[in-house]
């Protein structure tokens, strides 16, 4: 059992708030998971989706996702992005209560299509290492399952949630099939070194805000964007490939692995940002053809 660490920022009375808040909080989260296990994963999914498309639309990440749709998508009207929006809200919801479902989704071979997975699996046998990246699209947990089958098993980089106790029952859903999990930070910075070392394979999820990396045109707008997926593979020189999901239909998925990239060994700075731009603009790419299954209402755009 992991239990919540007290915040040294927060007074006393404080600490125990939000101690009480994440223990009631993970709870929840296990029972709710605990209760939708015993249904089906089609009616796991459809929950998810009527949850999002109930509460999302109540919530001040509602008005971020429409501003952001505004601006990153002129072109489209306004009922358009509405329904856009809508669509997010369902997949953030279905998604959300498909952790519920993972293990037995992995299992289940015949939702999840794999296109594209050859040229890595290739490297996998060599035990040469292999940088990955994908966005918030479709159900994006799915790739490390269907990829760990098909290739190996992949360490995730990802930002730890806000309430430990949630971070950690995440963290046992994901254990089965992952090398290990990296989180953001220079600790994680130095698993990634010794995973890309050791000939493993890293997945990072890229179209978040951060504070720091370097800042790079993303729908016409600058976007900070990290830079340690270019500058890992630049210094192991090894490739990245583009990995997007897509949500075809009630549990249903297609992941396809792109044609690998190369970029200059120990390369520049001016590599380095060739390559974000080029990574930002694929993930356009992967937003506009399916804009209804991305994250719009993450705050990649602060003021």
């Amino acid at each position: 059992m992991i239990e919540a660490p007290p915040a040294p920022k927060h007074s006393p009375r404080q600490a125990v708030r939000y101690a009480f808040r994440h223990r009631f909080e993970a709870a929840c989260a296990r029972a709710i998971f605990g209760l939708t296990r015993l249904s089906s994963t089609d009616r796991v999914s459809a929950f998810g989706g009527w949850l999002g498309r109930t509460i999302g639309p109540l919530t001040s990440a509602h008005r971020t996702g429409a501003n952001n749709l505004a601006q990153a998508l002129p072109e489209i009207d306004r009922r358009e992005r509405d329904r856009i929006l809508m669509d997010a809200w369902d997949n953030f919801g279905r998604t959300m209560m498909e952790y519920a479902v993972l293990s037995r989704l992995a299992k289940d071979t015949d939702r999840i299509a794999v296109d594209g997975h050859e040229a890595l699996a290739a490297l996998a046998a060599e035990g040469r290492p292999a940088v990955l990246f994908c966005a918030h699209l479709g159900n994006w947990e799915i790739i490390p399952q269907a990829l760990a089958r098909l290739a190996k098993p992949l360490t995730i980089v990802y930002r730890p949630a806000n309430n430990p106790l949630v971070d950690g029952i995440i963290g046992e859903i994901r254990s089965p099939y992952t090398a290990g999990m990296a989180p953001k930070g220079s600790g994680g910075a130095r698993q990634m070194l010794k995973a890309l070392g050791n000939g493993e394979h890293l997945i990072m999820v890229v179209d978040q805000k951060i504070n720091t990396g370097m800042e790079v045109p993303f729908f016409g707008r600058g976007a900070f964007t990290g830079d340690a997926v270019a500058r890992f593979a630049m210094r192991f020189d090894c490739p990245i490939f583009p990995v997007r999901t897509e949500r075809l239909g009630e549990g249903r998925f297609k992941i396809t692995v792109e044609e690998p990239w190369r970029f200059p060994a120990g390369g520049s700075d001016d590599d380095v940002h060739a390559a974000l731009l080029r990574i930002n603009r694929r993930l356009e790419d992967w937003i506009r053809a399916r804009p209804g299954q991305w994250l719009w209402m993450h705050n990649r755009w602060p003021a």
